[in-house]
């Protein structure tokens, strides 16, 4: 029995024949070259086989291989015409610099995407974010609905020298289609940071003993530290109390979430600088939950040794609202003149969280696990313009709490799940001298590409992880690409 392809949710395709495979230890099966026999299948009817699911089985009738059809091609003498999923894009939006009258000059801005639903029933979403430069909003809604009308269905293209006089097929593993959609620019750290104009004494009066800044978050987080821009006037010997407290009516409630204390050792005394501060425990906030961020200082008012805080007086930070609180009469009351606190807040995100986030967003999965034990939790940035699996291998690369390393795979049911890299004295696997993966007993392995993500002892004495394998199945050798332990 030979080695066997067939397509899934298409109808079958006779001659079929795969050439060469790959399996990688980042996401498992990695690409696929097949030939098709079949003569009388026209052009037209091998760009229907475009997108289709594709299984492949050894002659021991074991599947080996899955993944989808990216490419197809089929030679016309010396010329062939080719067809691909590579430059098609069903979902588009353009990323630019405005340049409209009145508004901030070169300001980041983002058309809405516009989809073409015919082709994502065919194929699936497939995303392209353009990122242009300076345009108008009418520039970019116009190359927007340009590209995507050229880019919603697969091209065509003429090769004009081609080596093979049979079809090619090539295809990719289904990690591949994390890069069809994008990431959508991610912060962990919130609040108002622009450049200083203006402060507020804290304490050098019974008026102003306390202030509080109110913000709200979009999504759901916790944070877990609190920066903002301060110095101290003299010499304070107390310390600086950072409160988050709930609303009431538009003013902090008394209602304490978290707090931590500055002791003013730690403040600057020359000029403002940033100053954070961490939590005891992160403190969880929903999304669209008005808190205020409350600053008190602990000790007696004092006109000669006080605290002041860096402010925006220009207003930038509409989300929130500054207020006062006047000890003498036990109330809030708006700054005058009106101004922002200058703050940070940084949340923390979980490793396995975000990656579940990535995975659901590509909408091409039925499943993710994550079977490391212990995620990390850490402040996450994104910009914008990432697709989900550069993402999602930035955060794969940070590894786990120990600092072991993460591998991932996608299996034939397009379950993705994030596993650790086994430690080297895992080895069950050799690496012979003729080049040959061999079981313990010195016998050739027979299924080779499922070592690949495993660790293999060698006669010279090193250990190496096969990361990468390559299958030429027209004489059943392998390229192996391997990292060595250190």
């Amino acid at each position: 029995m030979s080695w066997r392809a067939f397509l899934t949710g298409r109808s079958q395709v006779s001659g079929l024949t795969p050439l060469s495979l790959s399996w990688d230890a980042i996401g498992g099966p990695q690409e696929a070259i097949l030939s098709l026999e079949d003569a009388g299948l026209g052009f037209k009817s091998m760009q229907s086989l475009l997108g289709a699911g594709l299984e492949i089985y050894d002659p021991s009738d074991r599947l080996a291989w899955w993944g989808y059809v990216d490419r197809v091609s089929q030679p016309a003498g010396v010329t062939a015409l080719e067809s691909s999923l590579q430059e098609l894009a069903n979902r588009v939006a353009v990323s630019y610099r405005s340049l409209e009258p009145g508004k901030d000059f070169g300001a980041l801005a983002q058309t809405d995407w516009e989809d073409d639903a015919t082709s994502q029933a065919i194929y699936g979403v497939k995303e392209v974010l353009l990122r242009r430069g300076v345009l108008s909003e009418e520039q970019a809604l116009l190359l927007r609905n340009a590209s995507l009308n050229r880019m919603a269905q697969p091209i065509s293209k003429l090769l004009p020298s081609v080596k093979t006089s049979k079809s090619q097929v090539l295809c990719r593993g289904w990690f591949e289609r994390m890069r069809w959609r994008q990431w959508p620019a991610h912060t962990d750290i919130l609040g108002h940071a622009p450049t200083q104009q203006g402060f507020q004494a804290m304490g050098s009066s019974i008026a102003q003993m306390s202030l509080a800044q109110s913000f709200t978050s979009t999504n759901s987080i916790e944070v877990a530290s609190v920066g903002v821009r301060i110095r101290k006037i003299g010499n304070p010997l107390d310390q600086v109390r950072f409160q988050i407290q709930t609303d009431a009516l538009g003013q902090p409630s008394g209602n304490v979430r978290a707090e931590v204390f500055l002791a003013a050792s730690a403040i600057p005394t020359e000029s403002y600088a940033w100053v954070s501060l961490w939590f005891p425990l992160p403190c969880a906030v929903a999304a669209g939950e008005r808190l205020w961020l409350v600053l008190k200082r602990d000790g007696a008012a004092s006109s000669t040794a006080y605290f002041s805080l860096g402010l925006d007086e220009n207003l930038g930070f509409a989300e929130g609202k500054l207020l006062l609180l006047d000890t003498s009469l036990g109330q809030w009351k708006t700054r005058v003149p009106d101004a922002d606190l200058i703050f940070k807040l940084t949340a923390l995100s979980y490793s396995p969280d975000l990656m579940a986030q990535m995975v659901q967003t590509t909408s091409c999965f039925e499943g993710f696990s994550y079977e490391a034990g212990a995620g990390l939790s850490l402040p996450y940035v994104s910009e914008t313009g990432r697709d989900c699996q550069q993402a999602f291998l930035q955060l794969l690369s940070l590894g786990m709490p120990d600092l072991g390393k993460l591998l991932v795979e996608v299996n034939s049911k397009r379950h993705l799940r994030v596993f650790p890299q086994p430690a080297p004295a895992s080895a069950l696997f050799w690496l012979g001298q003729d080049g040959r993966i061999k079981n313990q007993v010195g016998k050739s392995h027979e299924a080779a590409w499922q070592v690949v993500a495993n660790w293999l002892s060698s006669e010279t004495g090193a250990t190496c992880f096969l990361e990468n394998l390559r299958l030429d199945l027209s004489d059943g050798s392998y390229h192996l690409r391997t990292k060595i332990a250190t």
